[in-house]
């Protein structure tokens, strides 16, 4: 099924993307416990056995969030190794093309695509309602973040990036009002918000922006030190243990979908998914040019996989941006979820047509 060549870069791929797997996920986790080390004290006897509770629940998390970064990393370090000893040379003076050298990692690149999905979709959703309801009760973890509600009676869509429960306070609040033709009444952003009871929470370092029916921006900004809202969103509500839709498998988001069609998180999170299973060939696209495409710089192992990780960087970064703006409404979800993989990907298929093969 696979050549000689095929199975020396694949015992070179295979072994050095699990080490990469274990360091990065190893670094996730001790930056993770050290934050929890004083909740972790508390407990006493029963710590260790919490931990390990933990993080064998949010171990499939790390591997879905770090699978496609993970990969472009290891086969950079496998091109750089094979550049420096000039093997890659010593194939194309053989008559083997750039691409034939690199098509088992691409073929690896495909059942990665699909260990990440089957990872999403039925070994984290096995675990959430536990990783969630552990969060919550062992931790005493009273912050909920990156929340998003729609107020349906006042039509707004509030969004919330941390909730402290115990005192009843959000931070980093924005808000769209709509129109009955859901175009932009307002928008609100506010450093905090406080809960005053009677349906009012009270904004403290307010931006206004006011819009006309059809949806152009009226001037002038509004600065504001402190202003009452009026909404139907309560503390009870915000603080309840909610399972994180992203946790949800593919199924779980369609019938959400269906269930909350005005929620544009839902919508977004639902195509992002199927976005998701191109990330790991994007990255590839992006990186592979960076690390073998000029031959004065490729012996550089540590510059070249810095420059890996600034390809990630960019690509979570702008996928970052897009989902704040999809899910408050401001472009399309679907949108916003293709958006990096459309932009990133044809910087990399003009990357890689620009390499010399």
């Amino acid at each position: 099924m696979f050549s000689r060549l095929d199975n020396y870069i694949l015992k070179a791929f295979i072994p050095t993307f699990f080490m990469c797997l274990l360091i990065i996920s190893g670094i996730y986790i001790i930056v993770d416990l050290l934050q929890k080390l004083g909740e972790f004290v508390d407990m006493g006897g029963e710590a260790f056995g919490t931990g390990v509770r933990y993080y064998a629940y949010l171990f499939p998390v790390i591997i879905f969030q770090f699978f496609p970064a993970v990969t472009l990393v290891a086969v950079c370090i496998v091109l750089v190794r094979l550049a420096k000893n000039r093997e890659i040379l010593a194939m194309q003076v053989a008559g083997i093309s750039l691409y034939r050298i690199l098509l088992p990692i691409f073929v690896v690149t495909v059942f990665m695509s699909f260990a990440s999905f089957g990872d999403q979709e039925w070994i984290i959703p096995r675990f959430a309602e536990r990783l969630e309801t552990l969060q919550q009760t062992s931790f005493g973890n009273n912050i909920q973040r990156n929340l998003l509600l729609d107020d349906k009676e006042n039509n707004t869509l509030i969004r919330v990036w941390r909730y402290d429960n115990k005192i009843q306070r959000m931070q980093s609040v924005f808000i769209i009002g709509r129109y009955e033709n859901n175009k932009k009444k307002f928008t609100i952003s506010a450093d905090e918000g406080r809960w005053l009871g009677n349906n009012k929470w009270l904004f403290t370092k307010v931006v206004k922006h006011n819009y006309d029916k059809r949806g152009k921006w009226i001037a002038p900004v509004q600065l504001i030190d402190s202003l009452e809202f009026d909404s139907t969103v309560t503390p009870q509500e915000l603080g309840k243990i909610k399972l994180d839709p992203s946790l949800l498998n593919f199924q779980q988001l369609k019938e959400l979908c269906k269930n909350e069609p005005d929620n544009p998180r839902n919508s977004l999170l639902f195509h992002s998914r199927i976005a998701y299973t191109l990330t790991h060939f994007v990255l590839l696209l992006l990186g592979i040019p960076l690390v073998i495409g000029f031959e004065r710089l490729s012996r550089n192992l540590f510059l070249r996989v810095g420059l890996c990780v600034l390809v990630c960087g960019i690509f979570y970064s702008l996928s970052f941006i897009c989902s704040n703006l999809g899910n408050t409404g401001m472009i399309y979800p679907i949108l916003a979820a293709w958006l990096p993989i459309l932009i990133l990907g044809s910087v990399g298929l003009l990357f890689f047509d620009m390499m010399k093969m």
